[in-house]
């Protein structure tokens, strides 16, 4: 199964959502390859770190820019999930992984720089279902706040946008802001590696609802 987590705005959580959902397919027992096909190369940092720590796990990372198609296709064949964390933009490496691709996993905050960028998306979609028309498009609700004060309409507006646009599933799951996701991540290692928190909790409920339906 190929996994695209991408969508045309930075600083959504991507890398985060991509590393933590590898992590989460591997300790289950899967075979797993995560494709950094973003020029930052945030994720093949990580797991470089990782591997300096000597972690080990059923996870394999390369790396892959421009027309990454093929390569997918190619590592769908020894891999039971290829995850891929693509750039926060309008990317050749999103259009044509999302080509080949099952699912796009579509992280966005609730802000109206990242909820304007749907459309883009929407568009994007449309075109790709002409040459991929199984392809199914997740969006998560990432980097939530945890305000009690707040939360309940927070979800409320971003449920409101998203209704506008009928093409995506919106995830139940939510991932909050919690700073345990970058205290792991600098270190190579998921929330899932960290003993019990709440972050694990929300990892493992995106896991469930995503690859239960897909």
């Amino acid at each position: 199964m190929i996994s695209i987590v991408g969508c045309n705005k930075g600083g959504a959580s991507k890398t985060t959502t991509a590393t933590n959902i590898s992590v989460g397919l591997a300790l289950a027992g899967h075979d797993v390859c995560l494709v950094d096909a973003d020029p930052q190369r945030t994720a093949a940092k990580w797991f470089a770190e990782r591997e300096a720590a000597g972690i080990e796990s059923k996870l394999t990372l390369i790396e892959k820019r421009d027309n990454i198609a093929s390569t997918l296709r190619s590592l769908n064949d020894k891999y039971e999930h290829v995850v891929v964390d693509v750039a926060g933009r309008n990317s050749r490496e999103l259009i044509t992984g999302a080509s080949v691709a099952d699912l796009i996993l579509a992280p966005h905050q609730c802000s109206q720089f990242d909820l304007d960028t749907l459309g883009e998306l929407q568009e994007q979609v449309v075109k790709i279902r002409d040459l991929n028309e199984n392809l199914k498009v997740f969006v998560y609700h990432s980097m939530a706040s945890t305000n009690a004060n707040v939360k309940d309409k927070e979800r409320a507006e971003f449920m409101a946008y998203l209704a506008e646009f009928p093409e995506f599933q919106v995830l139940d799951s939510i991932g909050y802001y919690r700073k345990i996701y970058k205290d792991v991540g600098a270190e190579g290692r998921s929330v899932l590696e960290a003993g019990k928190n709440p972050a694990a909790d929300e990892i493992r409920a995106l896991l469930n609802e995503v690859y239960n339906r897909a």
